[in-house]
């Protein structure tokens, strides 16, 4: 006869534990710094190429390639992600898979810009600002 055990359940029980936070973290920084490699590489791009597109020093790319993780900044991954000519997309989804707020940049479009970029992902979302913008989130 098998265990019944609900993922989420067993999840949130284990993320009580400091050491189990601590390696999960560990291991969600090695993806993303893994993921950061990955693309330059598939776009077929150095480490110097995209040093030069951002404006720092090859040795930062690096850095940013073996230890970003989660430390890494919105702003910074976005930088990242349009120097390899790509766009970024970031969505919070609650347990059922609605997502509930998006992110989202262009390849093309500047990071400066004076509105944050989330945006409506459908009916019954409001600005957050009270105006027109793309920062969204569900109502």
């Amino acid at each position: 006869m098998g265990n019944n055990i609900n993922f989420s359940d067993y999840f949130r029980e284990s993320m009580k534990d400091p050491e189990a936070r601590r390696l999960y973290r560990e291991v969600l920084d090695e993806e993303l710094s893994w993921l950061l490699s990955y693309l330059r590489e598939e776009r077929g791009l150095s480490q110097k190429e995209v040093a030069e597109r951002l404006g720092v020093s090859r040795g930062r790319v690096s850095q940013l390639e073996t230890s970003a993780g989660l430390s890494m900044s919105l702003e910074s991954l976005a930088r990242y992600a349009q120097a390899l000519g790509l766009s970024l997309r970031l969505e919070f989804a609650d347990e059922r898979g609605e997502v509930l707020a998006r992110f989202s940049l262009a390849a093309d479009e500047p990071v400066e810009t004076a509105e944050p970029a989330w945006e409506s992902a459908g009916p019954g979302w409001e600005s957050a600002f009270g105006k027109a913008s793309r920062a969204s989130w569900a109502v």
